[in-house]
């Protein structure tokens, strides 16, 4: 007999880039953990695009991650990108981003991002938008592809990411109960 099988959920993801003079973190964390409840947060060092993002937003940019401690049914990827999209243009400014938000979803077998791009890698997820493979979990590890993105190749993001991962692993087991 054919049958499908359930499919776990994940762990929303998603990465802030803002207007320092412009926004404050903490209300855009309050939005988020508003949407998605209590979530982790984590400020990279490095932003190797910061350059590319100032050009369209300007500068003195603040970014952090945040990945959320509920776990999501995968569909919400969608949903979590379409609210994305409106949050931005919520705060844009002349048709100019100032908060810039990639949101992605974290499973135990891959880290997708969610974007307006189509390419040869991306699939179609549904009102225009496409899932990005950004990295597999492969020997123990999350493992780039030849298109992840260079902002996400640093060792600390990685960690962050992998750290993510044993939290989503640890709620998957069964918990013992005291006598």
């Amino acid at each position: 007999m054919l049958s499908t099988h359930p499919t776990q959920p994940g762990l929303l993801f998603a990465s802030f880039l803002f207007r320092t003079d412009l926004h404050k973190e903490s209300d855009l964390k309050k939005l988020w953990e508003d949407q998605y409840g209590s979530s982790q947060f984590f400020h990279p060092s490095q932003n190797p695009l910061i350059d590319y993002y100032a050009k369209e937003m300007g500068e003195g940019l603040g970014r952090f991650l945040a990945v959320t401690e509920n776990r999501f049914p995968r569909s919400e990827l969608l949903q979590s990108k379409l609210l994305s999209l409106r949050w931005e243009n919520d705060f844009a400014v002349e048709a100019r981003r100032m908060v810039n938000i990639d949101t992605g979803l974290l499973s135990l077998e891959n880290f997708l991002l969610a974007t307006t791009k189509n390419y040869s890698h991306r699939i179609f997820i549904g009102n225009d938008l496409f899932a990005d493979l950004t990295f597999e979990f492969k020997n123990g590890k999350f493992q780039p592809l030849p298109w992840t993105y260079p902002d996400y190749l640093d060792p600390e993001k990685m960690e962050f990411l992998t750290s993510a991962r044993k939290r989503l692993l640890a709620s998957f087991l069964p918990t013992s109960k005291s006598p």
